[in-house]
């Protein structure tokens, strides 16, 4: 009994150790339930030792993982059966290989992602890079803006733009932000990617 309550805790403390790094870096409610159900396994552990004790443990980790994976999985599925482009772009860690949405909203196409901060810098830079759209590949230089830069009106049209091509499968977004989060320090950019 001693040696199972011992190996519990060990879980339940992994749990919350793995739950709280996710929360600082992305937060999403996944993580959060995580968190707060090993803590209070843990203290169940401490103040009612039973011997199904382990079993909780177990189960919780069991919770995290399933729950990460197939809410990251519905998410991929659910993105990657929309029309998908690949853009490659070289930043100040290397080149960087995106699949993203696309919009035809004007003469050019146009992206909306979701970026990590030096890809973000590239795009905003206007930097060239490789799109490869229905198999074909071209070279593009972004006209990049932050998302949050734009006027209201301008994030208003991208959005319908996205919702009128991909209609429900903005869910996908949804699952992942609530139930995921999102990385702290991503900066989404918009950008019209203008043939060389």
């Amino acid at each position: 009994m001693l040696k199972s309550r011992r190996t519990a805790i060990v879980l339940a403390v992994l749990t919350i150790v793995a739950a709280l790094l996710l929360v600082v870096e992305r937060g999403g409610l996944i993580a959060w339930a995580a968190l707060l159900l090993g803590i209070a396994l843990l203290v169940k552990i401490w103040r009612k030792p039973a011997s199904r004790d382990l079993g909780l443990s177990l189960g919780l980790i069991l919770f995290f993982v399933v729950a990460w994976v197939g809410s990251f999985y519905y998410v991929i599925a659910t993105w990657e059966s929309g029309e998908v482009v690949e853009l490659v772009i070289d930043t100040s860690k290397g080149p960087h290989t995106a699949r993203v949405w696309i919009m035809d909203m004007g003469t050019s196409p146009t992206i909306y992602y979701d970026a990590e901060p030096e890809v973000a810098d590239a795009l905003l830079a206007g930097k060239p890079l490789q799109l490869t759209r229905a198999g074909a590949t071209s070279t593009r230089i972004p006209k990049a803006t932050r998302f949050d830069e734009l006027p209201e009106k301008e994030a208003s049209r991208i959005f319908e733009a996205m919702e009128t091509k991909y209609k429900g499968l903005n869910g996908g977004a949804i699952v992942y932000y609530v139930m995921l989060g999102g990385g702290r320090d991503r900066v989404v950019v918009v950008a019209d990617l203008i043939e060389q």
